[in-house]
């Protein structure tokens, strides 16, 4: 398995599927292919929107102070929590007071809003349903591409097993809502795919877009890096690299500059960070201390418990990533597990480990040797994934 490749792939017909179908002609995967993405793409999503939607018959909605809510019915359970704060810079841009320990929008990309701002102004469309239908269309174009990546490393069964561990994976409900991860998703896997490719410079324009989505998107330089270094004899390929890496770290340098000229501070959205109890601490702190108390006011235990497991599984998988593919997805799981466990211990996990997608990887080399696993596994997957759709649309 371990290595294989794809053999060339028949073009698929014309207007078929959609978007996915669009998609799924330029990356070179046929139609049947694309119907398989399209229909791990609706289930997973029927099953996150079923249990919102049934979500007030099961728990009772908390009612806090403070707490806002969208005005439109539908779109009201998709947008709870951080939401609130991407709906802020997209209708109103940022603003901070020069105070870190309030929590303000400068702790949060630009990206992700901006792009739903500019939907807003494009379309006449409000920017809620703007956010939910990007978040769900990047969501559909990353599993088609996740899909021709992974193939090309370890084979088609592993990338098909990959896709539905990672839609229906607890976490994955925010590849609906308004929040980043599909866009981190959707643009670190196309880097990966264009430094496979040895397509340098569109890897570094994907890469910069990651890391005007998310911190972590600077990362995204080791994939560039484990590809172009045996290639460094080439004096070319040394200037490829050069602009490629200028690229990938644009995104995080043009908001660091931003927010030097505005408020004068380019680290703000570092220091901001503290207002949510996120500092440096030791590595494994957080773990060891979600595993023995519930600390934080919002969450209950049971939650703290299982980003505390996952987070020990997707280390345990990156022995694996190490075995069956190229190093560098080992490393950028590892690295961005560490800045994690580093500042804020396993509050969110689950969701930050979601856009994580060569843990998922890992796990699907496994299941698809020990045929027993997907079995187990998928299901109960999915059964957290409804259970936490229902908290979360009742703020939870």
């Amino acid at each position: 398995m371990a290595g294989s490749r794809l053999s060339p792939r028949a073009e698929p017909e014309p207007g078929a599927f959609s978007v996915v179908s669009a998609t799924s002609g330029r990356l070179g995967i046929d139609g049947r292919e694309a119907l398989f993405v399209l229909s791990v793409f609706s289930l997973s999503r029927l099953l996150v929107f079923g249990a919102m939607v049934l979500s007030p018959l099961v728990v009772p909605p908390v009612q806090r102070s403070g707490t806002w809510n969208l005005d439109d019915p539908i779109l009201r359970p998709l947008l709870r929590w951080d939401a609130g704060w991407y709906l802020t810079i997209a209708k109103h841009g940022y603003s901070y007071d020069g105070h870190p320990g309030r929590q303000q929008n400068i702790a949060f990309f630009p990206l992700y809003p901006l792009t739903c701002r500019l939907c807003h102004v494009i379309t006449g469309v409000s920017v809620p349903l703007c956010g939910a239908l990007l978040s769900n269309g990047a969501f559909l174009v990353a599993l088609a591409t996740l899909y021709v990546l992974v193939a090309g490393e370890v084979g088609s069964g592993t990338a098909r097993l990959t896709l539905v561990l990672l839609a229906f994976f607890p976490g994955s409900l925010f590849f609906s809502t308004m929040y980043t991860e599909s866009f981190y998703l959707l643009f670190s896997a196309q880097a990966f795919l264009a430094f496979q490719k040895e397509r340098f410079i569109l890897g570094g324009c994907w890469a910069g877009l990651a890391s005007a989505t998310r911190l972590p998107g600077i990362l995204l330089l080791i994939p560039l890096l484990s590809r172009a270094l045996p290639r460094l004899k080439d004096r070319p390929v040394r200037g490829r690299l050069a602009l490629a890496a200028m690229l990938a770290s644009s995104g995080l340098a043009g908001f660091m500059i931003y927010q030097a000229i505005a408020f004068g501070d380019p680290l703000a959205y570092l220091r901001v960070q503290q207002a949510w109890g996120r500092s440096v601490g030791p590595l494994f702190g957080g773990v060891i201390d979600d595993l023995a108390s519930n600390s934080h006011p919002f969450q209950f235990k049971p939650l703290n418990d299982i980003g505390a497991a996952f987070t020990l599984v997707f280390i345990a998988l990156t022995y694996v990533l190490f075995r069956h593919l190229p190093w560098s997805y080992g490393a950028y799981t590892l690295l961005i597990m560490v800045m994690q466990l580093a500042t804020g211990g396993t509050h969110s996990m689950t969701r930050y480990l979601s856009v994580l997608f060569p843990g998922f990887v890992a796990l699907a080399v496994i299941a698809h040797k020990w045929k027993w696993i997907p079995w187990l596994v998928i299901p109960a997957f999915a059964l957290k994934l409804g259970v936490f759709s229902i908290r979360f649309a009742q703020w939870y």
